[in-house]
């Protein structure tokens, strides 16, 4: 997180954050994330002016560190709302620059790719049930190096 030291002693700091303002919401979620912190002994927080006093103990460093690596665009996120279960979805595809490319233009993948993949995949399962062992290690170990190249 981004903030300005304006003031500091042996037991506290005054911090303002690198923001106009917090929401209620923002606010609630900060508090909650620097509770949870063991040397934190008291929060006050002030929306107005996203300003922060913190009550301490222990290594006034130790705590700015800390304080520097928690990442304000996860306040940010979590503020805004975590999408339900049943709006998150996954769709795990094969890697590569055509699919990708393929897909970020529409949601369907594309009749001519759909068969390209089909005619990959069966061709080295066929590769699989015919050829011997070293052969067919071989034949993977191309397949592997073509795919690194695209």
């Amino acid at each position: 997180m981004q903030f300005q030291l304006c003031h500091e002693n042996d037991t506290s700091l005054r911090l303002r954050l690198d923001r106009h303002h917090l929401s209620g919401k923002e606010e609630q979620i900060l508090s909650d994330i620097l509770s949870l912190h063991p040397q934190i002994t008291g929060i006050q927080i002030y929306p107005a002016t996203a300003g922060l006093r913190i009550f301490f103990k222990g290594s006034k460093a130790k705590l700015l560190e800390s304080l520097e690596a928690i990442s304000y665009g996860n306040i940010l996120f979590l503020a805004e709302g975590l999408p339900k279960t049943e709006d998150f979805h996954v769709q795990l595809l094969p890697s590569g620059k055509e699919i990708i490319r393929e897909l970020s233009k529409t949601k369907k993948m594309n009749p001519g790719l759909k068969k390209k993949i089909g005619k990959e995949i069966s061709l080295e399962a066929i590769a699989d049930l015919i050829l011997p062992t070293p052969l067919s290690l071989a034949f993977h170990v191309y397949q592997l190096l073509l795919l690194a190249k695209a």
